[in-house]
């Protein structure tokens, strides 16, 4: 039996707009604002959207579905995974709308290895004595990547330093 096309302006069931957050939210973690933003669109222009959205959030966060805690925690640990620096990372979830003191703490638990990671990074970049030139650009390339300049001054000290 085909099912018939709903109309994008009709207010979701509750029922409906619980499955579509499952589903989400069984592929990956979501920021609160993240998963409120993705509702909101595909339900856009329908009445009440907004109350209801603001409704299952909040439930979702009593059940211990959804949290900003474990979505930041989950995405620190995947950018530094992919050797980014903490004011990139700090940038992406503010744009996902978490809160900064929560970013704050969770990039605390890495200060200890930022530099490292840039080194990391670098060593597998570059072989070999870094001339003035290479230094100049890995330095723009670790900055993109939201490593500090002495996070990326240091990571170039010790590149030099290794034989």
């Amino acid at each position: 039996m085909a099912r018939s096309a709903r109309d994008p302006n009709e207010t979701p069931g509750a029922n409906e707009l619980r499955a579509f957050a499952y589903r989400l939210l069984g592929r990956r973690e979501y920021s609160v604002f993240e998963l409120g933003q993705r509702i909101r669109q595909k339900w856009q222009g329908a009445e009440g959207i907004d109350e209801l959205a603001k409704d299952l959030l909040q439930a979702l966060q009593d059940e211990n579905l959804l949290s900003d805690e474990r979505f930041v925690e989950s995405f620190v640990r995947s950018r530094v995974g992919r050797h980014q620096g903490p004011l990139k990372i700090k940038a992406a979830l503010r744009d996902k709308g978490v809160s900064d003191a929560l970013v704050s703490t969770e990039l605390e638990a890495y200060s200890d290895q930022w530099t490292e990671l840039a080194a990391e990074w670098l060593a597998r970049q570059v072989s070999g004595p870094i001339d003035y030139d290479l230094k100049k650009k890995f330095y723009r390339r670790l900055a993109s990547r939201g490593f500090t300049h002495s996070q990326a001054m240091d990571a170039m000290n010790r590149a030099a330093q290794e034989p």
